[in-house]
């Protein structure tokens, strides 16, 4: 079984981002490096565009 059959959520650009986004800001208050929860969603969101951009079907057809 691949990866994205056994979670296919994860081609789901919001899931992703929200999934990634509270993992890296709980990891980063672990460390005590506080940075604000919109930063964070804002990079997140940021890289994820940038990999869009770069070509490949990463995320599956969703209507904006």
């Amino acid at each position: 079984m691949k990866f994205y059959e056994k979670y296919p959520q994860l081609k789901e650009k919001l899931f992703l981002a929200d999934m990634l986004t509270n993992t890296v800001f709980s990891t980063m208050s672990l460390e005590n490096q506080q940075v604000p929860m919109p930063k964070v969603r804002e990079i997140v969101l940021s890289l994820l565009k940038e990999q869009e951009l770069k070509g490949g079907q990463f995320f599956v057809n969703q209507s904006r």
